[in-house]
Order: structure tokens, then sequence, then C-alpha cells
């Protein structure tokens, strides 16, 4: 086996996208040379074209991520309250007393 295809296989890991240009950057070798062993592991199912962040081509390991020991974390969130609906139309009330208080420091400050 060639020895640029054993290299990829142990530095890539599951659930990352890695692309032709970092494992040439990473090697030393030109990116032609890693494209055509990415070709040869995709041939042989070890390897699946995946999009990356940036949207060019990325590599990815085929077959499913490993399961951690850690129980899997929700994201979602429960609101307890019923949605309120705000109005943002209409004169400011309330922030009389705040606004006298800046405008008395700012001339504090001036004198």
């Amino acid at each position: 086996m060639d020895p640029l295809i054993e290299s990829l296989m142990l530095k890539m890991r599951h659930s990352r996208v890695y692309t032709a240009v970092t494992f040439a950057r990473l090697f030393g070798v030109s990116e032609k040379a890693v494209e055509a062993a990415l070709a040869t592991l995709i041939a042989s199912g070890k390897v699946r074209t995946c999009i990356n962040a940036r949207r060019d081509v990325g590599y990815c390991l085929s077959g499913a991520t490993p399961v951690s020991g850690s129980p899997l974390r929700s994201d979602a969130t429960t609101v307890a309250t019923p949605p309120l609906t705000r109005r943002v139309d209409g004169a400011l009330a309330g922030y009389d007393r705040q606004l006298d208080a800046h405008r008395s420091l700012a001339m504090l400050v001036r004198r």
C-alpha cells in the first residue's frame, strides 16, 4: 500500500472534514498526489466527499461516527411562560430618571 494512503488514514478522524490542500501542506507533497490518494480511498469506500464550512470539496471518513460514553445533551429548551408580544411603537416611558442622571454627569464632566 502507498505510504501516503496509510498516512492519510492515520491522520483522518471521524466527524472532521479535511481538504486536499490541508493534507498537501501537512505531508509536504503536491495537491495532485493527495487527490490521487484520496481518489483511491474513495474507490475503496473508506473515504467519502463532504461539504465543509467554506463549501469546498472536503473529504471525511465513511461509516458511522463512534459513539462516545457520555449521554447526548439536548440543545432544546422549554419555556415555562406563554409567549409575550412586545410593542415597540409609541413613546418610551420610564427612562426620564436615567437620562437625567446621564445629562447631569455629562454637565459635571464639562465644567
